[in-house]
């Protein structure tokens, strides 16, 4: 499980991928952290894809939480409140994955550390789906500082020979590569915007 540092981390995870519809991932959150960082993180993520987010709690169980997910008209969704499911539930979860496989949504999950324990254990075709997109999510994590930006900032210039008017003009003009660097490189700029002229 990797260890996300800071909601910067997540932003660059999602952004620098090109089909960034249909990603899903699971955080593990704190459960005293949950209400708290399902709110925080649709504010955020509704700014940064630039279309609403939808929030759907799995208290009813799998099925219902399933149906509510194929008509959701949104496509970005949040999944939580998965930690009262029984044994059933997490095998009726594992075998409707190929139903989340479909269309143009995407999300995260987000879990307790006891849950993502039962996902692992009683969804396995679900959790070789995720695969590595198994993330640790601290509610404190600091974003970085202006400097520490400025530092990265200065880091891939370097690493790319351009400055970041010359990514911000190419991304403009669709002529950026699709190495996640570049993705970092304009969330870091306020530019997450034109990631979605990249694909």
């Amino acid at each position: 499980m990797d260890k996300l540092f800071s909601l910067d981390d997540l932003l660059i995870k999602i952004g620098s991928r090109p089909e960034r519809i249909n990603f899903w991932a699971v955080l593990v959150v704190k459960s005293e952290d949950m209400i708290f960082t399902v709110s925080d993180l649709e504010d955020t993520l509704e700014i940064f894809i630039e279309s609403p987010i939808a929030v759907i709690s799995g208290e009813n169980g799998a099925r219902e939480l399933v149906e509510k997910v194929e008509k959701a008209i949104q496509e970005y969704i949040l999944l939580w409140q998965l930690e009262a499911w029984d044994l059933a539930d997490w095998h009726s979860f594992d075998g409707f994955r190929s139903r989340l496989d479909k269309g143009k949504k995407g999300g995260l999950i987000l879990l307790t550390e006891q849950s993502t324990h039962s996902l692992m254990r009683y969804c396995p075709n679900f959790a070789s789906w995720l695969g590595a997109k198994v993330f640790d999510f601290e509610k404190d994590a600091e974003l970085l500082t202006k400097e520490e930006t400025n530092l990265r900032l200065d880091a891939l210039q370097k690493w790319a020979k351009l400055s970041s008017d010359q990514v911000i003009k190419m991304a403009e003009k669709r002529q950026l590569p699709h190495d996640p660097e570049y993705a970092e490189w304009l969330i870091l700029l306020n530019r997450g915007d034109l990631l979605e002229q990249q694909k």
